[in-house]
Parts: C-alpha cells; structure tokens; sequence
C-alpha cells in the first residue's frame, strides 16, 4: 500500500517536472502570454503602440483575456497529464486500496 502511495507521489513530481517544460500561449488584441504547464507566466509581450496612456483599458482587458487563455491551455494539459497518472495507477494497483 505504502508503495503505490510513494509511487503516486514520485509520478506526480514527475508530472510537475514535465509540465514545466511545456509552454502554451495566450493572445488577445496582439499581446501575448506565455505560460508553463504549472500555470507560471514566462512571458509578456505587449506591443509598443499599446503602451499609450489612451490605450491603457485595452491593454488591461487584454491581458486579462490573453492571462485567461494562457492558464486555461495550462490547467487542460495539466489535467491530462494528471489524468494519464491516475490511468496508469489505477488498474491493478491503487484501484484496489480505494475499493
């Protein structure tokens, strides 16, 4: 019992590494949001005619919308990674301790 447990925590740290690795990006209105499979932002790439006073709503409701979009790609592939864990866990082995 104590096995699959650790190996469950060994496979979900392995997730977490590999999900570090992959990027995913959100636009809206030309910026763009870069972000990892953990949900961190990278990077932020607005460009220079947004950076005007007039602008600054715009801005600000793209960002939002290109933030969303980024960590939205992140949480689904997270999800599936989680899920592919859980997949491989279940059929012999942890299936039995949760019934």
């Amino acid at each position: 019992m104590f096995g699959k447990i650790a190996e469950a925590k060994q496979k979900a740290e392995e997730i977490k590494s590999k999900l570090s690795l992959i990027t995913v990006e959100g636009k809206a209105q030309g910026i763009s949001i870069v972000a990892n499979g953990n949900k961190k932002i990278i990077s932020i790439d607005i460009p220079a005619d947004m950076l005007k006073p007039e602008c600054k709503t715009q801005v600000e409701e793209a960002l939002h919308t290109a933030i969303e979009n980024a960590l939205d790609q992140a949480d689904n592939i997270a999800k599936s990674e989680m899920k592919s864990l859980m997949g491989s866990l279940l059929p012999g082995g942890l299936g039995s301790l949760l019934g």
